[in-house]
């Protein structure tokens, strides 16, 4: 559905959609930025038409958000004022202090995971009728198989799925940034049993998790699923704390997969340079420093590792007398 703009630069923000709708696989973002940049103008009273640094600052800083959060707000709306700029249109962008992301992501342990997949698979025999509950342990496998966004697997089509192969094609990716993505064979067999199922009338050209009427199911109702299991659980989600760290949650399925795959290339004597660039192209990242995010843990789960880089930098350090 197209946004209705209605401050003073409403056609030139129509336009513009228009413009970069065939060049996106995902225009959301843009078209949520400027409803949200055309409210705070015609709130203003705005009436040349111009986009002024200073003027943006103020609406950026009526955000109560991360700055990187901000920086993504700023980035679309630098692509729109490089537009407006074509048109003859004044514009100008704010400055952002550069700043260091805080974030720290919740890795599970293979204990929790363990426990996860059980209360999955326990909520899918309980509620039998439910295509819901069928597809939810399916979809937590492919989550934690093969490191996808949640917004990735819920696009994924039967035809992105080449079960001989092995491979899933993820098109509807951040950056646009279509890939390959290997998967293992065990999940290979989980999603040809499940393409089978006859409650769930798999269809080429639909989608793998789909309402009753065919259409891509909604992020909310794997989001509600997956918390109600962690409440059950006991494994604590602070929702509430909005900035920096953020708590356990279905996203942290991608963090889980990330550090259990550097675990296993090390367990398998495949050192750690020579491991991320390749888990890098394997995420969609676009370059190692994306991926560094990826790599904080929670220092209780890896002991292990954290004893071999002790032992191995015994010597380099002086020790205390």
């Amino acid at each position: 559905m197209n946004a209705v703009f209605t401050s003073v630069l409403k056609e030139e923000m129509a336009s513009f959609m228009e413009f970069i709708k065939p060049s996106l696989v995902d225009s959301r973002r843009y078209q949520h930025t400027l409803s949200e940049l055309d409210a705070f103008l015609h709130a203003q009273g705005l009436a040349e038409k111009k986009l002024e640094g200073q003027l943006l600052g103020r609406w950026l800083d009526g955000f109560k958000v991360h700055l990187l959060t901000k920086k993504g707000r700023l980035s679309r709306v630098k692509r729109f004022s490089t537009y407006l700029s074509t048109l003859g249109i004044a514009a100008s962008l704010p400055e952002l202090p550069r700043g260091c992301s805080e974030f720290k992501p919740y890795v599970f342990s293979r204990d929790e995971m363990a426990l996860i997949f059980e209360t999955a698979d326990d909520f899918m025999l309980a509620a039998s009728g439910s295509r819901l509950a069928a597809e939810f342990p399916v979809l937590l496998r492919i989550l934690y198989g093969c490191g996808l966004r949640l917004g990735e697997a819920e696009a994924l089509a039967w035809d992105d799925i080449d079960l001989a192969a092995g491979v899933i094609t993820v098109k509807a990716a951040k950056n646009q940034k279509q890939r390959l993505v290997p998967m293992g064979d065990e999940l290979a067999r989980i999603l040809g049993l499940y393409k089978k199922a006859s409650c769930l009338g798999a269809q080429a050209g639909g989608f793998l998790f789909a309402k009753d009427n065919g259409q891509r199911r909604s992020k909310g109702a794997h989001w509600y699923i997956f918390n109600r299991i962690l409440t059950e659980l006991g494994i604590k989600n602070p929702q509430n704390t909005r900035y920096g760290s953020r708590g356990p949650c279905i996203h942290s399925l991608r963090h889980t997969f990330t550090l259990h795959s550097l675990l296993k290339a090390e367990s398998e004597g495949r050192g750690f340079m020579e491991t991320v660039p390749f888990l890098s192209t394997y995420l969609g990242h676009e370059g190692l420093m994306e991926t560094d995010k990826y790599l904080k843990a929670r220092h209780e789960l890896y002991t292990a590792s954290h004893k071999a880089i002790a032992d191995y930098t015994h010597d380099v350090f002086p020790q205390e007398v």
